[in-house]
């Protein structure tokens, strides 16, 4: 029997509510747009046009994957962030608006400096990185990433968005930072694993998809936090920043761990939700 593309978007819509997908009508539409190019605007003025069947039936297997799980961004393949887009897939964390603090903030002190060199550790799929190489197209900025797939995806997403001032790093933040000289970069940023081992189980079942890499903190979920911290921040020229995306309820514990290395001017920035969602201090070398 054939639909009509207003049917459809109803019916998809149904079946993912019905399945206990959180925010069915927003995904029901992204669905709708990705395979037959209909958005919203579209469904209002054409809804009552056909649907092709070959399309239907894509659509619906790529819900029957969602009603599963299986995060929209996945499905997809492809997911938006600061107005850039992003190949994203299993085996590389999903970019989410809460690092668009961490990402603006970052931005901002790139653009504050003449010619900055930059490093984002645990980079991802390099939302971060690669929004600061389009933002101060006059930087030099590394990636750097340990996880395989993500790095993969991290390359492709340089090529797709011609960020050809990002340099991509296989490396393990835990084990590389020799690799560096000290006194290399005018910023370090990094969106580090930061949930508890204990709690990571218990996340929403879409989470599950995500690479347990790039979710995993440690036992208090600080682990990352100390560790690059300690083995990073001699790599910061005099005057340079470290920039960290945190949880909830972590800016108290990360500013105490960036005073024990000496930063000063440590501060924090909040989220759209109120949350304390970056830390960040600076550097000054001690002349001897």
């Amino acid at each position: 029997m054939t639909m009509t593309l207003s049917q459809v978007y109803r019916k998809i819509e149904t079946l993912l509510n019905e399945n206990g997908v959180p925010d069915a009508d927003i995904d029901a539409l992204c669905l709708m747009e990705h395979f037959f190019g209909a958005d919203r605007t579209k469904l209002i003025l054409h809804g009552n046009e056909n649907a092709d069947e070959n399309s239907y039936q894509k659509l619906f297997s790529a819900a029957e994957k969602r009603m599963q799980g299986v995060p929209l961004q996945y499905i997809i393949g492809k997911w938006n962030f600061m107005g850039y887009d992003f190949y994203v897939g299993q085996g590389v964390l999903i970019p989410r608006d809460d690092t668009e603090i961490a990402a603006e903030e970052a931005c901002e002190f790139a653009l504050s400096i003449d010619r900055p060199k930059i490093i984002d550790l645990c980079s991802g799929s390099g939302a971060i990185a690669i929004t600061v190489a389009k933002t101060a197209v006059n930087s030099e900025v590394t990636a750097l990433e340990y996880s395989e797939n993500a790095l993969n995806y991290l390359k492709k997403n340089i090529e797709l968005n011609h960020a050809y001032n990002v340099v991509p790093f296989a490396g393990d933040v835990t084990k590389c930072a020799d690799s560096f000289k000290d006194g290399s970069f005018d910023l370090i940023v990094s969106n580090p694993p930061y949930i508890r081992s204990e709690q990571i189980d218990t996340l929403q079942r879409e989470l599950q998809f995500e690479p347990r890499m790039a979710l995993d903190g440690g036992k208090d979920g600080l682990f990352f936090y100390r560790v690059i911290t300690e083995m990073w921040y001699k790599k910061l020229k005099s005057g340079g920043k470290l920039l960290y995306e945190v949880g909830e309820d972590q800016c108290d514990d990360v500013c105490k761990i960036l005073e024990k290395y000496g930063f000063e001017n440590i501060s924090f920035r909040h989220d759209l939700h109120g949350y304390k969602r970056t830390v960040s201090g600076s550097f000054f070398k001690v002349e001897s």
